[in-house]
Parts: C-alpha cells; sequence; structure tokens
C-alpha cells in the first residue's frame, strides 16, 4: 500500500489519493485579490502618525503657589480636603497655644522681676497675708522693752515683696500646724531690705526661751552662718530698715530709749543669729559691746538697766 511521506501534496484516504487541504486551499497573490464595497479594508502597507499625550508634571510645579495649590485641591477627594483641614487647624491651634503659653511664662518671669510692694519698707500682716491668730500676750511687766534680741530663721532667701511675702506664710503656717501658734517673731527682716510684721509691738513673743517676755524679737529670713557656704549675707539695706525699725519704736513708746541689741547666741547655746549677721549687729549704736547682759535673767537685765538710768 502506498504511504505518502509529509511533504506530499496528497494524502491517502479510503483507498484513494486525494489533494492535501492545506495544499489545495493556496492563497491567490496579493495583486490578484480584489475588494468591492469595502472602505474598511486596505492592502498594501499604510503609514499611521500616532500622537502620544504626555502629562507635563513641570508646568504645573512652575504655576504660582495659590493656583498651584487650587490645582491640588480639584484633584483630591472631599475626604482627603477635610483630613488637611482638620490637620492644618490643629497644627495652627499648636502654634497659638505655643506662642501663648512661651509669652506668658515670659511676662510671668518679667512681673516677677519687678519688685512692687504695698509699702516701701514697712509691710504689715494685712499685706503678707498672714493668718489671724487672736491668743497672743501682751507685754506688761516689762514694758517698755529694753531687750532687743536678733535671731536668723534658717530659711530659704528671698528678694522679693512676693517671695519674701511667701516666705512668712510659709513660716506661719509651720507654726501653727506644729505648735499651734503664732509665728514667733515680732518682726522680721527680708532679704529684699524689707520689714515685715510678725507679732508685732507689744506682743509677748515666741523667739528665745526664758526671755520672751521681756524682750523683742527680730527674725532675719535665711541663714547668716559662714561655716556654710553657701550662705545668706546681710545687707546694708537690711541694717538701714532694723535701724529705722527701732526708731519707730522708740518714737511710739515700745521700745526704751536706752535699749541694747544681743544675738540669741548671747543667752543660749545657739549659733543664731550666724556669724555674719553677728558681725553686722556691731554697727548698731545700742549693741552690747561689753556683753553685760549675756546669760542673766529678765529680773537681772532690768534691774541693771534700770540702775543705768
Amino acid at each position: 500500500m502506498y504511504r505518502p511521506d509529509c511533504s506530499s501534496d496528497f494524502v491517502l484516504m479510503d483507498e484513494r489519493m486525494i489533494a492535501s487541504a492545506s495544499r489545495a486551499a493556496v492563497s491567490p497573490p496579493i495583486s490578484q485579490l480584489n475588494v468591492s464595497k469595502s472602505s474598511r479594508v486596505h492592502i498594501g502597507p499604510k503609514f499611521v502618525s500616532v500622537t502620544q499625550k504626555v502629562r507635563n508634571t513641570e508646568e504645573i510645579k512652575e504655576l504660582p503657589l495659590p493656583r498651584y495649590l487650587w490645582k491640588v485641591l480639584k484633584n483630591t477627594s472631599r475626604a482627603e480636603r477635610l483630613s488637611c483641614s482638620v490637620a492644618l487647624t490643629a497644627l495652627v491651634i499648636c502654634i497659638g497655644l505655643t506662642l501663648y503659653f512661651a509669652l506668658t511664662t515670659e511676662t510671668v518671669a518679667n512681673d516677677d522681676d519687678i519688685d512692687v510692694a504695698p509699702h516701701e519698707w514697712n509691710i504689715t500682716r494685712e499685706m503678707w497675708l498672714a493668718q489671724i491668730v487672736n491668743d497672743t500676750e501682751s507685754v506688761r511687766e516689762y514694758n517698755p522693752i529694753r531687750l532687743v534680741i536678733v535671731q536668723h530663721t534658717v530659711s530659704p532667701e528671698c528678694d522679693t515683696f512676693q517671695t519674701c511675702a511667701s516666705q512668712m506664710r510659709i513660716l506661719q503656717s509651720n507654726v501653727l500646724h506644729n505648735l499651734e501658734d503664732d509665728i514667733p517673731y515680732n518682726f522680721l527682716i527680708g532679704n529684699d531690705g524689707r520689714v515685715y510684721e510678725g507679732r508685732g509691738w507689744g506682743l509677748v513673743g515666741a523667739h528665745t526661751y526664758h526671755y520672751n517676755r521681756c524682750s523683742l524679737g527680730i527674725g532675719f529670713l535665711g541663714d547668716y552662718r559662714e561655716e556654710l557656704d553657701p550662705h545668706t549675707r546681710v545687707t546694708d539695706l537690711q541694717i538701714a530698715r532694723t535701724k529705722i525699725l527701732l526708731e519707730d519704736g522708740v518714737k511710739r513708746g515700745f521700745l526704751h530709749p536706752k535699749y541694747y541689741i544681743n544675738g540669741a547666741c548671747d543667752f543660749q547655746s545657739t549659733a543664731s543669729p550666724g556669724s555674719n549677721l553677728y558681725k553686722a549687729l556691731k554697727s548698731f549704736e545700742h549693741f552690747d559691746h561689753k556683753g553685760i547682759l549675756a546669760n542673766r535673767t529678765c529680773d537681772e537685765i532690768y534691774t541693771i538697766l534700770k540702775n543705768k538710768i
């Protein structure tokens, strides 16, 4: 039986030789094609012009800022615009609060630097907002007072009326809480050079044990022990204002014209009023330079002073 090879133009089917379909369906040459009634068919080569649209981002960037922002906003969704608005609002609020607190802090700091007081040197209890205490005893037996005892409070320094008034309130609160008593001194001298009323004139203090009934107690705010570093240094203004206070006491009859000034260390085993302040007390005309009152009782002191009149 005859078997044509794969390249043959004929195939064997039913014992008959027929022409291969692939070979029979040979396409005619292009030159022999004829198409009628169709405008969509083109035979042969054709040149096509292609126009490509490319987005120019540089053109957008070169727009003025307002137009650029407007163009960006137009190309965003409503949700995106809302998110941007919220973020921008939050940013503005944060900047505003930062500026506000910065300016407020600076103003408060400047206010602290401005030392304004209700009086030039004499600060009453009402001025430093003292608590009212009504059980203080009046001076009777030793009147007018002839002994002034000076101490230091061993408390933080204060350089302005505001800070000194605050220290006065703290000192009174501590004494009221711990001892249920008023501030122990009759007067206190601040580092700002002002005189702060404690218990005041004509009242018994609680500053020097055994000597409160026969003396006027003056406390200097701070710690004047030179052995410590740092320590408070007494100023000329503090000394000058203390002298004004004592002169006022003499004029008003609370102090005897021939009073004496001593430190607490002259009567008790204590470092008060501190070596720095004790040296400054020696500049007072009424300072007990000879120590004639040291370590004596109230009765002995007033007997000695009575004989000196």
